[in-house]
């Protein structure tokens, strides 16, 4: 998602390297790939880019953080929001650490305005939709979900619905196709 917060905000220009699943916007793919960061992070990959930022998720291993740490690079590790408040707080810091700091706020009050009428519309709803919403299908038959106070989980429950993943006891988890 941070590779979609940096576009989000006007800065896709500034956008030099990504990991490979970053793949949205369109122009994303247009970004050098870094490779995967979910088993070991290509530090050598990154530095030969040479960047002014490292955007991290906070859900990247803190020891790879701190390798590119030790290189000299100025990493800022974006907190994993759980629900609205914290992603309009991302796209905030991201637009300041950017330059886009204009552009994040005018994103995030048009962002509200699409939540408040979608919660308008369903704040009312009697039945709950039984939601399976898939993270990474790369083992179709077990496919990663979200659990209980993700923010997925939250914006499934906002709209209405009822995430299945919730009785799962971690926030990022496979289930079985027949679960």
């Amino acid at each position: 998602s941070n590779t979609e917060i940096l576009f989000a905000v006007g800065a896709g220009k500034q956008v030099i390297g990504r990991d490979e699943p970053s793949d949205f916007p369109a122009d994303a793919k247009k970004v050098t790939s870094i490779g995967s960061v979910f088993q070991k992070m290509n530090v050598e990959a990154i530095v030969a880019l040479k960047p002014d930022l490292v955007l991290a998720a906070s859900i990247i291993n803190q020891e790879q953080v701190k390798s590119l740490e030790n290189v000299g690079l100025t990493v800022y590790a974006l907190p994993n929001p759980k629900d609205y408040d914290g992603m309009y707080a991302n796209l905030i810091t991201v637009g300041q650490l950017t330059g886009h700091e204009d552009e994040a706020k005018k994103l995030v009050e048009s962002l509200k305005t699409c939540v408040k009428a979608v919660t308008d519309k369903t704040k009312n709803a009697t039945t709950k939709t039984k939601t399976f919403y898939e993270i990474d299908g790369t083992d179709p038959l077990k496919p990663w979900t979200t659990g209980s106070g993700t923010f997925i989980d939250n914006v499934i429950t906002m709209a209405g619905g009822q995430n299945i993943g919730a009785s799962l006891k971690d926030p990022f988890a496979q289930m079985s196709a027949e679960e």
